[in-house]
């Protein structure tokens, strides 16, 4: 369709671009990454049938300082939750929530491939000897990680890998959804190019909005931090709800 008007480098028209489409290359993001034991009730709780959670009834949190350098250069703060899956054959990570501080990342992510991401504000360093990351909701801070870098690991070769995540659109009507489904996205060539582990602590705040003090942590199976690339690629629909409903 033809362009109507140029506003501060913005094309307006019937349909304009909102943001760059992937594959997003990603370069150097740095994470410190802590898998944790939890109830397995609270587990399952989180995770939307037909998937399945895993076994050792872990789950992961992150924190992250990530840079884009294709389609577009931008540098931001991530964090989540990373839970083990499978559905049927397949296994990945669902994501059930994601803080960004990244507004265009954050509603590309949600539109595209319907990663739970919301606003926080994140906060992340490393000296010599030590890591430090965190996540704030209105001044106060929700996600709190410290780990003392001791062993440096041997890089892993590139990977791929999946993200699970469940893709809602209310309808407009206010009855039901208009999307509902689990779609994947791809994480194409995962190389940690720079892995330390070492001993963390972890503390979780609640809000009204984030009750992450409510998990039950049974204890911090590992903690690593890591440097490395990923190209994160588009995805497919791997399970309609809509679909099956009307069968």
């Amino acid at each position: 369709m033809n362009k109507t008007y140029d506003f501060s480098g913005t094309c307006l028209s019937v349909d304009p671009p909102p943001y760059a489409f992937p594959p997003y290359q990603y370069r150097d993001n740095q994470m410190l990454t802590l898998r944790l034991e939890v109830a397995e009730d609270y587990l399952r709780a989180l995770v939307p049938e037909p998937m399945i959670v895993n076994e050792d009834n872990t789950l992961v949190v992150y924190i992250g300082w990530l840079h884009v350098i294709e389609p577009k250069v931008v540098s931001y703060g991530e964090a989540g939750i990373m839970i083990p899956v499978s559905l049927g054959e397949r296994r990945g990570t669902y994501l059930p929530v994601l803080y960004l501080d990244e507004v265009e990342l954050l509603t590309s992510g949600r539109e595209l491939w319907g990663f739970p991401k919301f606003r926080g504000d994140v906060s992340f360093n490393r000296d010599d000897s030590s890591v430090s990351a965190s996540v704030s909701d209105g001044g106060t801070n929700i996600i709190e990680m410290n780990m003392d870098i001791q062993r440096a690991v041997e890089p892993s070769p590139a990977y791929d890998r999946e993200h699970f995540l469940l893709k809602s659109i209310p309808a407009v009507s206010g009855d039901g959804f208009d999307v509902r489904q689990i779609n994947t996205c791809r994480v194409r060539n995962d190389h940690r190019k720079e892995i330390w582990e070492g001993e963390a602590d972890l503390h979780l705040r609640s809000t009204n909005a984030n009750p992450l003090g409510d998990i039950p942590i049974k204890n911090i199976v590992s903690s690593v931090y890591s440097v490395g690339d990923i190209l994160l690629d588009h995805g497919e629909v791997i399970y309609d709800y809509l679909e099956t409903d009307t069968r």
